[in-house]
């Protein structure tokens, strides 16, 4: 017998069964309440990113076009494609312009504008001969280019405003303000130096510094070489480093005051070397003997025949030491820092001295040239030119006699190289010549052809300085003898000469007059004109 069960049929108008009520009902009442209807999420899209230049709407081939969501290289029309969504950064990045940056755009493509920072040009000197490997650089970028052989450079990375600095051995600075053109041809001057020895008792004896200046306005000479640190170590001027300070090096009594001293000097024409002895120096050497040269016997610092105290040119902290004096006196404003005593110490009882490496060539020289090229790096791309006082027998020799001096640790790293070719200081027989103090012309004439060899393809210049004293027994140098030295040095191109007296009492009857144009003065403008005014103030 069949079922007599009937499917199940709603009646019309009938409710819907709970679940489907339920959730329509909770939509309704959820719509209701909040008003937000669901959105798409946003889609990154492609947009065209046309770079171009800022000044002359150029485009920029090249550049990289960087978005959330990838890379891309513009083409020869300066277009690129990426994708990103609406609103996100774009960045544009390209050798020698500036960065661009934008956004996405809701619609359409984007268009970026890059602000050109190269500057290329020639140096030349005022012949119209080129002028290689000059510094070129932004005054407080901490670098730079060099010129090519022909002169030429490439310089990136140069703001909107702040100066250029063009600077070679042997010319006048450049300080020229950085303008709207991207072409700068700089004609730099040739300068020679001819300088006298300032030591303190110039600037503490009363009539010393007018009656030098007076001689300065009456001849050739136009330079001054100025002690500011001697080899008692002290410091003649006010600085608040604080490794000076720590080692009592700051006189309580300064021998002068650089912010009046330096302007008054330049305001006369007269270009300002700084020199600092280095490693002879009692008052670091007492306070730190981590840095001294050590007696094996004592286990203090070592001292030569005469108490002198040296600096071990290997021990961490004397490079240092030395370059933050050097980087604070181009910062003060000198032209020129000059290095003496750049070497390992000597007249003293060398069996008892104890350094912290090996005391063999193998190992000075690696050291002493560590030390330049760490106080060279502070002052290369500085308005101030660096400078070191050598022995001559050292380049001479084919060793370094002991102290760490030869042409390659020194050369690479100085823009001005300073033999002290004093002919009564040569042994008997050098260059075959039994009385050297009797033949000044000769003895420099041959030391400097020797190091004019040496200094093939570095860009310095060789300045010497010459002897205007009496030394132990020998006769005391008279006018025909200082002008033989400053011909010698004027047959082999020196960019100058600088004269020493340890008493600043020169021969007056050996300088020639003053030299028209030759006062020394930054160029300021492109033309290699010279301002007799301030110089353009450094760039922070």
């Amino acid at each position: 017998m069949r079922s007599q069960t009937r499917p199940h049929r709603s009646r019309p108008g009938a409710p819907a069964p709970w679940p489907t009520v339920a959730v329509t009902v909770l939509a309704v009442v959820l719509s209701a309440c909040s008003g937000i209807l669901p959105t798409p999420e946003p889609t990154p899209r492609p947009v065209t990113v046309t770079v171009t230049d800022r000044d002359t709407g150029d485009p920029i081939a090249g550049a990289e076009v960087r978005a959330a969501n990838g890379s891309a290289t513009t083409a020869a029309d300066g277009a690129a494609v990426v994708v990103g969504l609406a609103g996100s950064a774009v960045r544009a990045v390209a050798t020698g312009y500036d960065e661009g940056t934008g956004t996405v755009p809701e619609n359409g493509d984007l268009g970026l504008q890059l602000r050109n920072n190269t500057v290329v040009g020639t140096v030349r000197d005022e012949t119209g001969a080129p002028v290689a490997q000059a510094r070129v650089f932004v005054e407080g970028q901490g670098t730079g280019v060099r010129t090519a052989d022909d002169g030429t450079y490439t310089l990136v990375g140069v703001p909107e405003s702040g100066n250029l600095v063009f600077k070679a051995a042997g010319y006048r600075l450049g300080v020229i303000p950085i303008g709207a053109s991207h072409e700068v041809d700089v004609t730099l001057p040739m300068f020679v130096a001819r300088a006298l020895y300032a030591p303190s008792a110039v600037f503490e004896a009363s009539g010393r510094l007018d009656e030098m200046l007076n001689l300065i306005d009456q001849t050739e000479t136009n330079a001054m070489v100025i002690d500011v640190k001697d080899t008692g170590g002290w410091v003649y001027y006010t600085t608040d480093l604080p490794d000076v300070q720590a080692s009592g090096a700051v006189m309580s009594a300064p021998v002068f005051d650089l912010e009046e001293l330096l302007p008054a000097l330049k305001a006369r024409g007269i270009y300002t070397i700084a020199r600092m002895v280095v490693m002879k120096d009692n008052t670091l050497a007492a306070a730190r003997p981590d840095l001294a040269v050590l007696n094996t016997q004592t286990g203090g610092p070592w001292t030569d025949w005469n108490g002198g105290m040296w600096l071990d040119p290997g021990n961490p902290g004397v490079a240092e030491y030395v370059a933050d004096i050097a980087a604070d006196l181009a910062a003060q404003g000198f032209d020129e820092v000059q290095l003496d005593y750049i070497r390992f110490y000597s007249d003293g009882p060398y069996e008892l001295a104890q350094t912290n490496l090996p005391h063999t060539q193998s190992f000075r020289l690696p050291t002493i040239q560590r030390v330049m090229r760490v106080i060279s790096d502070r002052l290369a791309w500085t308005r101030t030119f660096l400078a070191a006082d050598v022995f001559p027998i050292a380049f001479i020799a084919t060793d370094d006699q002991g102290i760490g001096q030869r042409p390659e640790v020194i050369m690479p790293y100085v823009d001005y190289f300073s033999p002290m070719v004093y002919p009564s200081h040569y042994y008997p027989g050098v260059f075959d010549i039994a009385e050297p103090n009797e033949h000044p012309y000769e003895m420099i004439n041959q030391t400097l052809q020797i190091m004019n060899a040496e200094a093939a393809g570095y860009p310095l210049r060789i300045r010497p300085w010459l002897q205007d004293f009496g030394y132990g027994g020998f006769r005391a140098y008279n006018a025909s003898d200082i002008r033989a030295e400053m011909q010698a040095a004027a047959d082999n191109g020196t960019a100058g000469w600088m004269i020493w007296n340890a008493s600043a009492q020169f021969t007056t009857d050996a300088l020639g007059p003053p030299v028209d144009g030759e006062n020394y003065a930054i160029v300021t403008t492109a033309d290699g004109c010279t301002t007799s005014g301030p110089a353009p103030s450094p760039s922070p």
